[in-house]
């Protein structure tokens, strides 16, 4: 599966899964930067959070899974997986606080080098409050 076609699919996921508040594309992908080699960084706001991780099933609605890894990065945690004929993707689950204001500055910092919305059923990103740089 090409990255155009999981993009369309996450976003159609974030629509129908009601545990979904929020599903926003960051990294290279949402800058426009990305290569060949690029993996697609998603993020996640969910109060589910919890169950997510204990249960990745979900994670096969994008394709055959060749494997599959937890990472945590403080407020978030990454299930990294790699698609059998598809991108390597980190599903970055936070919970809906993640985006609430004043932002930390590790949620202000992954939001100003960029994001792409793909759903907002929740709102959290109608008028984020961005901090600037510096």
């Amino acid at each position: 599966m090409e990255t155009g076609q999981f993009l369309k699919d996450a976003a159609a996921w974030a629509v129908q899964d009601a545990r979904l508040e929020s599903v926003i594309l960051v990294g290279s992908h949402a800058r426009g930067t990305n290569h060949a080699g690029s993996d697609v960084d998603l993020v996640i706001l969910t109060a589910d959070k919890a169950g997510m991780l204990r249960d990745p099933s979900w994670t096969a609605r994008f394709g055959r899974v060749k494997r599959c890894q937890v990472e945590s990065y403080g407020a978030c945690t990454s299930v990294r997986v790699w698609y059998e004929n598809g991108p390597e993707v980190e599903f970055g689950l936070v919970l809906p606080s993640w985006a609430a204001a004043p932002l930390d500055p590790g949620t202000a910092r992954v939001l100003r080098d960029g994001y792409r919305v793909l759903s907002d059923r929740a709102g959290h990103f109608a008028a984020p409050e961005i901090p600037p740089l510096g």
